[in-house]
């Protein structure tokens, strides 16, 4: 029992002051951070030994002067040592010259950054490469250009606007405000090709508006959220216009509130919290001996 126990302690010590090492293995001289936190840099060899005190999934991020950024995750499951490769890219610098800003550039389907003006350069892989340059509301350009390790290359592009659409989707279709914590709500889920001002209304029959919303529509997915409140049962008519300095589409869809269909969900809710309440009451006063 006393060699046992000696045992244990001799355990729980190691354990205590175990700790996880990686070993990065990348360029001579690069800057690696753990986490978002700085670690050190490489040695001649291109190796930084780090140690962490914690299991677990790590981010380890390394970057050097005419490479691409390198980003990876190591998961550490128990103490001792693990080698981690991060292999940099060699890359040229780009300076983009365009008629649109910010602008986004993609190498295939790789995000290699963005460009705010064109002051600002960012390092593309080198070699011959097809880079793709993506604005918000405008259709993306796609150019092949030769990149050069250790030298700046810049691409003149024209980006053309999108022409602006809207589609309208109302889900659920028919739905109760009678508090019943169920289908309370419906929502309009409206897509713009590129940022406008949208105006959405609900119009009863006699063409009388009786609800609206009006707004800045950003490009992509927009939902707005409707409660029915005040507004009696019945079918209405969802409008929902955007409208750019040139440009003015609408999409249309229809909606019907019928408060009769009325369900026990917020009964249900309730009754199950207050009983899962009580019963965590009741153990508690149970193991605390009172």
């Amino acid at each position: 029992m006393k060699r046992f126990l000696v045992l244990s302690l001799l355990l729980t010590a190691i354990l205590v002051g175990a700790n996880y090492v990686v070993v990065i293995r990348t360029e001579p001289f690069a800057n690696v951070y753990v986490n978002g936190v700085y670690a050190g840099i490489s040695d001649i060899n291109g190796v930084l030994q780090i140690t962490l005190s914690t299991s677990g999934q790590h981010r380890i991020t390394v970057s050097k002067n005419w490479y691409l950024v390198f980003d990876g995750l190591v998961y550490l499951s128990q103490p001792g040592q693990i080698i981690f490769y991060a292999p940099l890219n060699r890359a040229g610098s780009l300076r983009v010259y365009s008629n649109v800003y910010p602008v986004e550039v993609y190498s295939e389907d790789r995000f290699l950054g963005k460009v705010n003006s064109v002051k600002d350069t960012l390092y593309v892989p080198e070699g011959s490469i097809y880079l793709t340059f993506k604005a918000v509301g405008y259709i993306p350009q796609t150019c092949l250009l030769n990149i050069s390790y250790l030298k700046e290359t810049s691409v003149n592009i024209s980006l053309i606007e999108e022409a602006l659409s809207i589609s309208l989707k109302v889900e659920p279709k028919e739905f109760s405000p009678n508090g019943d914590w169920y289908n309370d709500s419906t929502t309009f889920y409206i897509y713009l090709s590129k940022p406008a001002q949208l105006v959405v209304n609900v119009i009863d029959n006699n063409q009388n508006v009786v609800w609206q919303w009006n707004g800045k529509g950003k490009a992509g997915s927009n939902q707005i959220s409707w409660d029915g409140k005040d507004v009696a049962d019945g079918d209405y008519t969802v409008k929902a216009t955007a409208q750019t300095d040139k440009e003015t589409y609408v999409a249309i869809e229809s909606v019907k509130i019928d408060r009769s269909h009325y369900t026990n969900t917020k009964e249900i809710i309730l009754t199950t919290t207050f009983i899962a309440v009580g019963a965590l009451l009741f153990m508690f006063l149970i193991s605390s001996g009172l």
